[in-house]
């Protein structure tokens, strides 16, 4: 279901939609009814009235988007007649856009065509093309309005025209456009194969500015940040979809707090393309020195084109050494990449294929003091993906930043990695690993070369390797040692890189570079000499293991290696496994509507707070959000950065109030943390708050944080740990595969609960790390990780604590308070399993032996998955029950009441402990109507009457506050009893 602000962009943006027809219904607070109507055509954007107050949007008298009834006929597509213009063809008016969370107005501008009349005003709709490459140079062409007299630009601009027609581009972005360039590119005859931006008037590009050319048909919008600051966005249909190309030129080092300013530019750039269906495309001058805005533009899922065809390039576009204008006109007199193509293809629809400067010689009879710019251009052509045959990717250029190798496995690695910590100047950068294929495609195909990759391994099956002796190469000035792998089958390694570099041909450094071929290795370290590696090197004991598995690495800038996928020998991949199955079916993860859904209550909280704020908040998530498993279930968790001069109990009200009469909200002061809770599209969210100065650095000084912003922060901290130590071990993907098939399996055999005495999400999510860490196996299946867990929790010693840092390793196990210490990473450590009684202990560490004992049966083909999942039946696990049961005619009241009850649980269950009494408990509440029930299986000591225990928990219920709530206390024997 998209946003009420989609739904309004999409309204005003489409040219078919008749915007007169719409109505948009909000709440109103100081309307006696509640809600008032206002035609969505005066709807004021940047008016006092929030997003988040629009209920409805009508056309006539049919709803077409409803919040509550989640109901969004737009996206669907099913809009009433009424809703669509006539045929006749529209007068360009003015229209405004609106980018999410901002003030930018993005205005419609017209597009201008050559006809018989000359240049005019292009009136037709945009027709559809098809494509299979695309051409976009970018160009900052130099305005003279500084150093007139000394940039000959009489001699330059019909040299740029030249540039610019060699280029036989498709799609042409110029930055620092002047009316006299304008008007000698209107008057080729090349150009008026081109639609263009702006006609002789020349109202974009005075005194300058920029310029869109494209030879296919487009709508155009733009925003003006300043007098001449502004971005085009102009909008084409290609092969059935939109393409949507920026031509920016952000603000320069000359200006006053520039970075911040060029932030702020992309920022609303950024946020305008991200709503717009399709794929996009950011050429221009991005005044940027390395890599300063990589985080806003990966976040927003771009890829600078340059550096991921050309990694180790230098590409600089302003280079004062070699270019004289650009020395004249430079600061530092630094060489720069400053001018960038960047896509965004979330589908990858569009794949790079080239990228190159241009126009980098001096103009002729200048004695190479003039060139046509301070710039070089830059030209890209992508191609169509889906244009592709099977063999899509065998075109695209290989990256020395990817490889698919093999990884040694754990257990092997202590006598490797003594060996490169000494030796290896490439330790940090590289795992101990055997090339199969590097360079290897851009980490951005991974997932569709996994596709490629995952049925060809499926027909090969594992192998053992023994690393058996040192060999060297021999370079010109330097040796390398390396551990010669022995294989069996003796072809076995052999095959399979043979059949990557088949799918992947391009790829063939490893076979090509050498006349020997193929020749695997594991590389250990670097040496003056042959003759000085075999002297230095300590006695090797051979070592073996099997490959049943591939890698497929990358790094990110100066980050080392990580392993991003795993695709199996042998097998199908884990997705269509019976394993798998299973996991689905008990954690399934979030559909893209559910993910959109949960996006939509993210946003409305972070208006509300930015609204209290006054600027764009930092919401951080928590728990299985911030962990990547989320499943439909999961709660929404964030905590809001706020200064540290705000009251954060005043700022939990406020957002509080800005949220009123949109959703249920309660504001609870008196926990542990103070927490505005949200009931949203269905979704529950708890909102806290931290007071922070500054984010990033106060975790490395948490003693400057108040108690109650460090409890709340420190959840986002803990996860953090987790993620960090997991993935010195193994891909993140790898642990959120295993991380979801634990939560799955307890949930199957009820044990999922931190409430009721079991473990909730982040105490196995502790585990699992621990898993990795504790014992280091060469698993890499899920199944065979799965395996491990339950192995490595079963012979754990739980007078030990379970932690992932030293100072967790330190926390003293109290009994009987600590039945499973399961420990925080960050001091004051806590133990996650503090609800864990006695009880419940036993029967989690029993599930923990009875999943060692069947995984081993199931891995030897003697049991099915299925028998590991295989729901428990609680009514076979007790002798007698105690039944609890509340009743209350106000449902409000009943729920309050089941909150209570559930809260303060595991008091009665401790009590019940103390006189000897074993107890598992249902972890869940059953409501039907007016009564709610709970249940506890009991088993008592022979001399124990029941009467003993009932008025044990008339006791315990007396104490709890639900005075308007009435309560029945039974015990039942037969378990036939309880439906």
């Amino acid at each position: 279901m998209a946003t009420s602000r989609e739904v309004y962009d999409r309204i005003i943006w489409d040219v078919r939609l008749d915007t007169s027809a719409f109505v948009v219904g909000f709440q109103e607070r100081l309307s006696s009814i509640g809600i008032r109507e206002k035609p969505l055509a005066q709807w004021a954007t940047d008016g006092d009235i929030p997003w988040h107050r629009i209920r409805y949007i009508r056309c006539g008298d049919v709803v077409v988007w409803d919040r509550e009834q989640h109901l969004d006929l737009i996206s669907s597509g099913d809009l009433p007649a009424a809703a669509w213009k006539s045929e006749t063809t529209e007068n360009l008016v003015e229209k405004v856009f609106t980018v999410l969370d901002s003030t930018a107005i993005f205005t419609p501008r017209p597009v201008y065509k050559y006809n018989i009349s000359g240049w005019q005003a292009d009136t037709q709709k945009s027709a559809a093309v098809n494509l299979e490459t695309l051409a976009i140079a970018s160009f900052n062409v130099l305005c003279d309005i500084y150093e007139k007299d000394k940039i000959a630009t009489e001699k330059r601009l019909p040299v740029i025209v030249e540039q610019l027609r060699q280029c036989n581009a498709d799609i042409i972005a110029i930055q620092e456009a002047t009316p006299p360039l304008l008007e000698l590119l209107l008057s080729q005859t090349w150009v008026r194969n081109y639609y263009i931006s702006d006609d002789s008037k020349a109202a974009t590009v005075r005194p300058y500015g920029n310029l869109l050319l494209s030879r296919l048909p487009f709508t155009l919008v733009e925003h003006q940040f300043s007098g001449h600051k502004r971005v085009l966005v102009g909008s084409c249909a290609i092969n059935g979809q939109l393409l949507h190309i920026a031509v920016l030129h952000l603000t320069s080092d000359y200006a006053q707090n520039a970075q911040e300013k060029r932030q702020r530019q992309l920022a609303t750039i950024l946020a305008y393309l991200q709503k717009l269906p399709g794929n996009s495309l950011i050429a221009g001058d991005f005044n940027t020195r390395g890599n300063e805005q990589e985080d806003i533009l990966t976040a927003a899922g771009c890829v600078d084109i340059w550096e991921q065809l050309h990694p180790d390039g230098a590409g600089y576009t302003f280079d004062p050494q070699r270019n004289a204008l650009a020395a004249l006109m430079s600061l530092k007199g630094i060489p720069v990449r400053l001018d960038r193509i960047l896509l965004r293809s979330q589908n990858s629809d569009w794949l790079p294929q080239s990228i190159d400067l241009f126009a980098c010689e001096p103009i002729a009879g200048t004695e190479g003091k003039i060139y046509p710019s301070d710039h070089f251009g830059v030209r890209a052509v992508l191609k169509f993906a889906k244009s592709f045959p099977a063999s899509a990717l065998s075109t695209v250029r290989p990256v020395y930043q990817s490889a698919v190798v093999v990884i040694a496995p754990d257990h092997v690695l202590p006598a490797i990695q003594a060996i490169r910590e000494r030796y290896d100047a490439r330790v940090e950068r590289w795992m101990a690993h055997i090339n199969l294929v590097y360079g290897f495609l851009p980490e951005s195909y991974f997932a569709e070369a996994v596709e490629i990759i995952a049925p060809a391994l499926a027909q090969l099956q594992p192998f053992q390797i023994t690393l058996a002796d040192f060999q060297t190469f021999t370079h010109r000035k330097s040796s390398t040692a390396w551990l010669r792998p022995v294989v069996q089958p003796e072809n076995a390694l052999h095959e399979l890189q043979a059949v990557l570099e088949n799918l992947f041909p391009q790829c063939d450094e490893q076979s090509s570079k050498t006349k020997a071929g193929f020749t695997p290795h594991l590389s250990v370290g670097q040496f003056p000499s042959p003759e000085a590696a075999l002297a230095e090197l300590p006695q090797w004991h051979p070592v073996n293991f099997t490959v049943d598995a591939i890698a497929l690495i990358s790094r990110r800038g100066d980050e080392p290696f990580e392993v991003r996928h795993i695709v199996y020998l042998g097998q199908e991949r884990q997705g269509g496994s019976e394993l798998g199955e299973l996991v689905k079916k008990w954690e399934p993860e979030l559909t893209s509507a559910q993910q959109l859904q949960r996006d939509t209550v993210l946003e409305v909280v972070t208006q509300a707070c930015a609204e209290c704020l006054g600027f764009p908040p930092s919401l951080q998530l928590l728990g299985s959000a911030r962990l990547g498993v989320q499943s439909p279930d999961s709660d929404l968790d964030a905590v809001c950065v706020i200064p540290t001069y705000l009251s954060g109990e005043g700022f939990l009200a406020s957002v509080q109030q800005k949220l009123q009469g949109l959703c249920h909200t309660q504001l609870v002061l008196d926990a542990r943390v103070s927490v505005l809770r949200l009931q949203l599209e269905g979704i529950s969210f708890d909102l806290l708050y931290a007071r922070v100065e500054n984010y990033q650095s106060a975790r490395k000084n948490p003693q400057n944080l108040d108690p109650i912003s460090f409890k709340a922060i420190a959840g986002c901290w803990e996860a953090d740990v987790i993620t960090e130590v997991v993935s010195q071990y193994v891909s993140l993907d790898t642990f959120r595969q295993l991380l979801r098939a634990v939560r799955a399996w307890a949930k199957a055999r009820g044990i999922y609960s931190n409430t009721w005495g079991f473990l909730g999400g982040f105490s196995w999510a502790l585990l699992c790390s621990f898993c990795y860490t504790f014992d280091q196996k060469s698993a890499t299946s899920l199944e065979k990780l799965l395996s491990n867990f339950f192995q490595v929790l079963h012979n754990h010693n739980w007078q030990q604590a379970i932690a992932l840092t030293d100072v967790g390793r330190r926390y003293k196990v109290q009994s009987p308070r600590d039945w499973l210490p399961i420990v925080t990473s960050i001091e004051p450590c806590q133990n996650t399993a503090r609800n864990v009684t006695r009880s419940t202990a036993r029967i989690i560490q029993s599930e923990f032996a009875r999943g060692a004992t069947l995984t081993q049966r199931i891995l030897a083909g003697q049991e099915k998955w299925t028998t590991l999942f295989e729901p428990i039946d609680l009514h076979q696990e007790s002798e007698i029950f105690l039944i609890l049961k509340v009743s209350n005619q106000d449902k409000h009241a009943l729920a309050k009441c089941c909150g209570i009850l559930e809260a303060y649980i595991i008091s009665l269950m401790i009590q019940l402990e103390q006189i000897g009494i074993f107890v598992r408990p249902w972890t869940n509440i059953q409501q039907i109507g007016n009564t709610a029930r709970l249940v506890l299986g009991l088993h008592l000591t022979a001399d124990l009457p029941s009467t003993t225990v009932e008025q044990l928990a008339r006791d315990f219920l007396a104490q709890l506050n639900c005075q308007s709530s009435s309560f029945e206390v039974m015990i039942v024997h037969d378990a036939s009893r309880i439906q």
